[in-house]
């Protein structure tokens, strides 16, 4: 019986692109879904043949404005990424506006999270702007400052991602320089509701003394300390154990003696030990921090009524 001769079968790997040529060529044809698989299959080599792509960047642009082309957040998505790699921070930004739920704020990579950082730059002074308006001879400077809806919507999207992941520290940085006290007062209140993995996350308590530390190093108007101080008392007062040194020392910077007062007084009246110490502490620690006009005051209000003169 002759022998049977076996070719040896080589194994077959995956097929590595050297090109991306012929995806670009599908561009130009004339049916939608050829080009939007030439898109789907760009946007996953981009990072490789972005030098490449480049030379067709204005096709993939005006796919993009195109209206009636259905995957224009897609052609979006590949442009931004494009403009990425070409160092065009500015350019990527817009088109990943335009790529709206394309671009995933959860994705972790370098480009995702260079232009998120970029976008919330973006946001944060326009907000700031709009909140702390600077007087201006011009006009046109003094205009009402708009912010474009799809970078709020990105940004609102990365604040919710966040917030799911109990991220809360990065959020209140972000509540802060934008000056959006509703999102501070939400963050705070969400650490007794879905505690943090970390210390300042780990209460509502602690996150009133992490954010209280956090804005007094932070260059802020006098207006927006105000409101965030009187925010911050709001909180306090709602706790079932309020922190009367965090909360007393908001009061002393808003100026509110009399507040300070009531809290002193009601704490030494309640009878308790423990309450005659917190009051003593307190005490102490606006001696320590106060002013010399807010602790006379003070005193003036924590004096005990003259006795009645006596009668003649």
């Amino acid at each position: 019986m002759a022998a049977v001769a076996m070719m040896p079968v080589m194994p077959v790997g995956p097929v590595h692109m050297t090109s991306s040529v012929g995806l670009l060529a599908m561009l130009e044809e004339p049916a939608q879904e050829l080009k939007a698989h030439a898109l789907e299959k760009l946007n996953a080599i981009v990072g490789d043949f972005w030098a490449e792509i480049a030379e067709s960047l204005s096709d993939i642009e005006a796919l993009y404005e195109d209206a009636l082309f259905p995957h224009r957040q897609l052609a979006a998505l590949v442009a931004s990424k494009v403009y990425f790699y070409l160092g065009e921070m500015g350019d990527a930004l817009q088109f990943a506006l335009g790529a709206g739920a394309l671009f995933r704020v959860d994705e972790g990579s370098e480009y995702v999270d260079t232009l998120l950082a970029k976008a919330i730059d973006n946001y944060c002074e326009l907000h700031r702007k709009r909140t702390e308006p600077v007087a201006m001879a011009d006009s046109e400077a003094a205009a009402e400052v708009t912010i474009d809806s799809r970078l709020s919507e990105l940004v609102d999207r990365m604040v919710e991602s966040s917030l799911a992941k109990r991220s809360y520290q990065l959020v209140l940085g972000l509540a802060l320089e934008s000056r959006r006290l509703e999102l501070v007062e939400r963050v705070i209140t969400l650490c007794d509701a879905s505690p943090g993995e970390h210390e300042h996350d780990s209460s509502t308590s602690a996150m009133l003394s992490y954010c209280s530390a956090l804005f007094m190093t932070a260059l802020v108007t006098r207006d927006f300390r105000k409101k965030l101080l009187a925010l911050l008392v709001r909180v306090y007062r709602s706790q079932l154990r309020p922190d009367y040194f965090g909360m007393c020392s908001c009061l002393a910077q808003l100026t509110e003696s009399v507040a300070v007062a009531d809290i002193l007084k009601s704490l030494v009246e309640s009878g308790g030990k423990d309450e005659l110490l917190v009051a003593f502490q307190v005490a102490f620690d606006m001696v320590e921090n106060c002013t010399q006009s807010f602790l006379k005051a003070l005193l003036q209000l924590l004096q005990p009524p003259a006795p009645p003169a006596p009668i003649a």
